[in-house]
């Protein structure tokens, strides 16, 4: 489908990288005065493309193109964005406008529709906040309630000496405690604290919990839950990637079956004789890139895939025959080397139980015997 090229991506993604870069022109207060129309002419050429873009996805698949979450989250954006117009056609006040003006930077959140690295990121958050945030969130806003009782009797119960602006309150409490979490200016309040007895270690047993622990814990699931949604992320993909293929090979079978159908209703009125004539004259015009005759064996795919796979077993069996020959070799060489000297072992121990003058017999009818010879 054309929507889904490469081309077509692109071309949209550089429409809302542009837009993008015109709103935030537009918010340079003289070049929001000086090019007013500018920008009112740009923001419907954007808003036509975009539109474009629907109508084109909408007509390609009427039915799937509402299954995906960021294709409604596109139509949103687009709905809010006439509305916009439609507001600014009948001068409507600002209080009105305002809000809609400032949904049109939701435009650029559209790049996460072309980006899958994106998707796969933005998935997980959503799954992360939707299925185990929400435990931990209720755990940790327990242990905010408990340590904020806590606080308010030992730091702020007491009327003349109690640090009321930090823990006056159950909602000051809880709040001075988020600071704890965030272990963002905690510092300044822990001086405060200091003068106070069992301070300090109300302060390193909250962090602690609530930052260690709970921080810690919310980053592994995210973690688990990106894990999760790249592995998903990679199945679909595989498949995708195997339907496609599918396709392919449907179609290239199709268009054989075809062929054959063709050239068979052709043999009824040819001049050729039989079948198998027609098919050799066809067989000499067939060009590389040509769909053959999938019953002849030099063309059939199957056939040839068995040929080369039986020609690679037998080149694997002959190699296999060779190595145990060299093998068989090796150890003949082996026993005979061993059998020779054995044997010379053997004429050694031979001539050493020989008598003294024997031994010398022995060699001078050697030596009269290389002389002779």
């Amino acid at each position: 489908m054309a929507w889904k090229s490469s081309v077509f991506n692109g071309f949209i993604m550089v429409v809302i990288v542009l837009n993008s870069l015109v709103i935030g022109f537009e918010t340079v207060e003289e070049w929001k005065v000086a090019y007013k129309n500018v920008f009112k002419a740009l923001d419907e050429l954007f808003l036509a493309i975009y539109t474009m873009e629907f109508v084109m996805k909408l007509y390609a698949e009427p039915r799937g193109y509402w299954k995906s979450s960021y294709n409604r989250f596109d139509v949103s954006i687009l709905a809010l964005s006439y509305v916009q117009v439609i507001m600014d056609e009948l001068n409507v006040g600002d209080k009105i406008l305002t809000p809609l003006r400032l949904l049109r930077a939701a435009r650029t959140l559209r790049t996460i529709s072309f980006i899958e690295g994106l998707q796969v990121l933005v998935t997980a958050l959503i799954d992360t906040i939707r299925n185990s945030v929400l435990n931990v969130v209720i755990l940790l806003s327990m242990l905010m309630a408990f340590f904020a009782v806590v606080g308010y009797y030992i730091f702020g119960y007491e009327e003349e000496t109690g640090d009321k602006e930090n823990w006056g309150t159950l909602s000051t409490a809880m709040l001075t405690l988020f600071t704890f979490v965030t272990v963002d200016g905690w510092t300044e309040i822990q001086k405060d604290l200091d003068k106070r007895p069992y301070s300090q270690w109300f302060t390193i047993i909250f962090i602690f919990l609530g930052h260690f622990i709970f921080t810690n814990l919310f980053i592994g699931i995210i973690i688990m839950n990106i894990h999760e949604a790249t592995e998903k992320f990679i199945a679909q993909q595989k498949q995708e990637h195997e339907a496609i293929l599918q396709m392919k090979k449907d179609f290239l079978f199709q268009r054989q079956r075809d062929d054959v159908k063709e050239m068979l209703e052709k043999q009824k009125n040819s001049q050729y004789a039989n079948f198998e004539e027609m098919t050799r004259s066809f067989q000499q015009t067939l060009r590389h890139d040509d769909y053959v005759i999938m019953s002849d064996p030099c063309s059939n795919l199957t056939w040839i895939e068995a040929f080369l796979t039986t020609t690679d077993h037998l080149d694997l069996y002959t190699y296999r025959c060779q190595q145990i020959q060299f093998q068989i070799a090796n150890v003949l060489a082996d026993m005979a080397e061993m059998k020779l000297k054995e044997k010379e072992q053997e004429a050694a121990l031979q001539a050493s139980a020989l008598p003294r003058g024997m031994q010398l017999f022995m060699r001078a009818k050697a030596a009269m015997t290389k002389k002779t010879a």
